[in-house]
């Protein structure tokens, strides 16, 4: 999914960085060439379909949407290929007609695939990104709004009154109306991951990182090596080993309990050190949580039910933070704040 995103952002990227470079050193030649434009819409389609298929997870067990995608990528990839033989003076009739026509069908074809991707993606939705899906419909909205307005008046932007340029600028608009979204939902939150400005400077080196199957045998090997990671990063200066006990079982435990329903999941663990943080991320393969929606064991209700304590606890001494899925945990341990946990009492 990150990589997913990443493609899509890197695209608009190039995607600006081309009109930018036209505009200004190539006086628009490669934009106003109508094949230019096809091409560029083909491949976004292409991005599109593999965003779709990849957000908010891949859905092993619906292989219809995989051909469906498949399908109209390969019409995308003959279009082409059949549009760059047809590029030359002999046959300028051909090259016409499959701009007019051929073209249109497919970003038709594109369309409806995608529009498939989210509805069955939204029917088959995770609770934990119902609301964060909800707020997007909203953002969407006046984005298409907003980009009306701007057509209707394009006195207000000038450059956009070239043809081409309205679809680059909705897209902009949508990716960054989506983005801020995601931002204020997740990001800004006390109970997703999230890290300070500072962290961009705080030059954390990964110092382990392992991945094993949701097994009890294999969580025990992998508790194993962090313990001898304990040791020889001597960390005993920093906590005791009762509090780092207590981090290691409650982040395996859970993930092995939430993310082992299937003989090839698997548990993913990262530990990154600086000079002032510890930042232990565990990622498993199930379908996640709200975090918000977890009761406090400390209520009337729940001091007979022994679930949720460990968690309760290490958000008492760590920052304890939650991938928007809620499969990845993040603990942070802060040295400078040692004392608070470095002895049991």
């Amino acid at each position: 999914m990150k990589t997913s995103f990443s493609i899509l952002a890197a695209f608009f990227c190039i995607g600006d960085l081309t009109i930018l470079c036209d505009s200004l050193f190539l006086e628009n030649r490669i934009l106003h060439q109508p094949h230019t434009i096809s091409t560029y819409l083909v491949f976004e389609s292409f991005i599109l379909l593999y965003f779709g298929l990849q957000f908010p997870t891949f859905f092993r067990n619906f292989s219809r949407l995989v051909v469906i995608c498949s399908f109209v990528l390969g019409m995308g990839i003959m279009l082409l290929f059949v549009d760059l033989g047809l590029l030359n003076e002999v046959y300028p009739n051909a090259s016409l007609i499959l701009l007019k026509y051929y073209y249109n069908t497919y970003y038709v074809l594109a369309f409806m695939a995608f529009a498939y991707l989210i509805i069955a993606k939204l029917r088959y939705n995770f609770p934990a990104i119902q609301k964060f899906m909800e707020y997007i419909y909203f953002a969407t909205f006046f984005t298409c709004v907003f980009f009306v307005t701007i057509c209707f008046f394009p006195n207000l932007i000038p450059i956009t009154t070239k043809y081409f340029l309205h679809f680059f600028l909705f897209m902009n608009l949508l990716f960054l109306s989506c983005f801020f979204v995601f931002l204020f939902h997740y990001s800004f939150t006390e109970n997703y991951l999230t890290h300070p400005f500072s962290f961009i400077f705080e030059r954390s080196t990964k110092i382990f990182e392992d991945q094993i199957l949701a097994t009890r045998s294999h969580s025990r090997l992998i508790k194993e090596k962090l313990w001898s990671l304990y040791d020889s990063r001597n960390w005993r200066k920093i906590m005791d080993s009762f509090w780092f006990q207590i981090l290691v079982d409650e982040t395996l435990d859970n993930a092995l309990e939430h993310g082992g329903k299937r003989e090839d999941d698997i548990i993913t663990v990262h530990v990154f050190e600086s000079r002032k943080y510890i930042d232990v991320y565990v990622i498993d393969s199930g379908k996640g949580f709200n975090p918000r929606l977890v009761p406090s064991p400390i209520e009337s209700d729940r001091k007979l039910v022994t679930g949720g304590r460990g968690i309760h606890i290490l958000k008492k001494l760590f920052v304890v933070r939650w991938n928007f899925l809620g499969n990845e945990v993040s603990i942070r341990v802060d040295k400078t704040k040692s004392n608070d946990w470095k002895s049991v009492t």
